[in-house]
């Protein structure tokens, strides 16, 4: 099937899996995955590999988008209000799910380097598949601006842990007189993924806002703020730079310095369904469940803990905090998904990594399966008894309110 063809596919299969989960109750962006896997090369391989790679560019645009909106939310009065408790939990449940997951693959005799890159694949939370569900259900609360915040700068904790981890395996794993050589590498990877990344998202947010004030209609508002993130995404990618880091603090900059960042998000808001609707198509058309039978026990260990380790963070930083018994309670279960940059470090383990690839690659995959699915459907109920749901979802509403 070409490429066309496809995309045309994948939108009309999205637009049907919405119907559906309508009638089946579940979150949409579960249909989306569950379509993506139905059409995909596990099963009836509409959409072949070699199409998933071609397409692959409609993901990093949408995901560019994703993050986008999300580095919005680092408005200086909304992140002074939650800003300070959200650094707190997002330390505490990565740093939970890191350890955890670390000493368990120890204990179960896995190598040093397997166990790190596994561990600190384990911290990261799901930006887009969280932002999706918060955005279909209207989420409005305490619990949602803690959540919207958190997503972000769990996301930069675990790029700047996987530098760090990578630093440390490439200095330790070389000898004699590579061992300087390689140690700068590290160090100069990490520090031109980081800053160089943060200083082009800053650069281009600045140079939009004196775009902006010509946008007289929401169609060019539209055209200028695609425009931006697509520049962005591109320039991070023939750079060397994190195209995630870099939409984040575009985001964060048009939120903060821009006189029009609200009419330019609210007019990308209008294009964002189609490209969502994509991108999690083509994220379920990578996903394959016979790989779910492949997570052994270290496997099973590194769901189990990562799980356990991400609500007892969370549980723990919140404990001493000022905040509703609704927002203690569930934001753990809003940490659960795990999709695209698990896969994304995946990927960077194999070209780094290659002695650690096979098996961390066999356990991550496989547990990103099982996070997809499960993980839409924790955060909905977890919006659903906080009571912040504002599009009244259907299959919880007749349970009791635990929260009360």
């Amino acid at each position: 099937m070409n490429e066309i063809l496809s995309v045309g596919l994948i939108l009309l299969c999205a637009l049907l899996a919405g119907h559906v989960t309508q009638l089946l109750r579940i979150p949409e962006v579960t249909g989306y995955l569950l379509v993506g896997v139905a059409i995909g090369p596990s099963a009836f391989d509409l959409i072949s590999h070699e199409n998933l790679r071609t397409l692959g560019f409609l993901s990093e645009v949408a995901l560019g988008l994703i993050l986008f909106s999300i580095g919005s939310n680092f408005e200086a009065a909304r992140f002074r209000a939650v800003g300070r408790g959200a650094v707190r939990v997002a330390l505490y449940e990565t740093s939970g799910a890191f350890l955890l997951v670390l000493l368990g693959l120890l204990l179960l005799s896995r190598p040093l380097a397997v166990a790190l890159l596994l561990a600190v694949i384990a911290m990261e939370t799901a930006p887009a598949t969280t932002l999706m569900v918060l955005h279909e259900y209207d989420a409005k609360g305490p619990l949602t601006d803690r959540l919207l915040a958190l997503i972000a700068i769990n996301n930069m904790i675990v790029l700047l842990a996987f530098g760090g981890i990578s630093a440390f395996l490439t200095l330790f794993g070389g000898a004699g007189e590579e061992l300087l050589l390689q140690g700068y590498r590290a160090l100069h990877g990490l520090l031109w993924t980081t800053v160089g990344s943060v200083a082009l998202g800053i650069v281009m947010g600045l140079l939009v806002d004196s775009w902006a004030a010509r946008a007289k209609e929401s169609g060019e508002a539209m055209m200028l703020a695609m425009g931006v993130v697509l520049i962005t995404v591109g320039a991070s990618r023939a750079l060397g730079l994190s195209p995630l880091f870099a939409t984040l603090a575009l985001g964060a900059t048009v939120a903060n310095t821009s006189h029009h960042g609200s009419g330019l998000l609210k007019a990308l808001g209008q294009a964002d369904p189609p490209l969502y609707a994509a991108f999690f198509v083509l994220a379920g058309a990578e996903l394959q469940f016979e790989s779910v039978g492949a997570l052994g026990v270290a496997g099973l260990a590194y769901v189990v803990l990562r799980v356990v380790g991400k609500l007892a963070g969370a549980r723990i930083a919140l404990r001493d905090e000022d905040v509703p018994e609704t927002v203690r309670r569930y934001l753990g279960l809003c940490l659960v998904s795990s999709s695209s940059l698990a896969v994304g470090l995946t990927i960077q383990v194999r070209s780094s990594f290659p002695e650690a690839a096979a098996p961390v690659t066999a356990v991550a995959l496989a547990a990103v399966l099982v996070f997809e699915m499960a993980g839409p459907l924790l955060t909905r109920l977890a919006l659903v008894r906080s009571g912040e749901a504002q599009t009244e979802p259907r299959p919880f509403e007749e349970l009791p309110d635990q929260a009360t």
